[in-house]
């Protein structure tokens, strides 16, 4: 297998587990019966693969560094962004910025969910159990507060870009 083969393998690869991740986030997010912790891993793990489907293909960034790392998401928002709403920002460059300022603090926040994600500093994640201080803190037990916006109009539209990626992503490209 070449190297372009493997590259596009693993991009067609990710991005069908992307979008089988968001079928799952779709379903636990907004559940009453079902802990926050579970939407949120899953959306976690959407938008790290659905980052790296993309750069796999319009990228050239080394194919092993990709499929390894857990980020890369806040990375892969200002250049989509910029190829999804160009056209409907022509003229709002201030306010694309803006809107793309905030998305990436937002994937940052997503990105700090997986937990080999900076442990020390934000041991939060919504898989394992971690210490704060004298307590130990299940996922399930924790409602993650710097996600709050995901709930509010603002994260509403960012999870609606992240669907246009996902349904997208065999006609948009990064490199347009």
């Amino acid at each position: 297998m070449t190297e372009g083969e493997r590259r596009r393998a693993f991009a067609e690869a990710f991005i069908a587990q992307a979008r089988s991740d968001w079928r799952a986030h779709r379903v636990l997010a907004g559940r009453q019966d079902i802990a926050t912790c579970h939407g949120l891993h899953y959306l976690q793990m959407v938008c790290e693969k659905l980052a790296k489907a993309y750069r796999l293909r319009d990228t050239r960034s080394p194919v092993d560094e990709l499929v390894s790392k857990h980020t890369g998401f806040a990375k892969f928002i200002g250049p989509f962004f910029m190829v999804v709403l160009k056209d409907e920002y022509r003229g709002k460059d201030a306010q694309l910025r803006g809107l793309i300022m905030r998305a990436r603090a937002l994937a940052r926040e997503i990105e700090k969910l997986a937990p080999a994600i900076d442990r020390a500093a934000a041991p939060e994640n919504a898989e394992y159990p971690w210490q704060r201080d004298e307590r130990v803190i299940a996922p399930c037990q924790h409602d993650f507060p710097s996600l709050e916006l995901l709930r509010q109009p603002g994260g509403r539209a960012f999870l609606n870009l992240v669907e246009r990626a996902l349904d997208g992503f065999e006609s948009l490209s990064l490199s347009a």
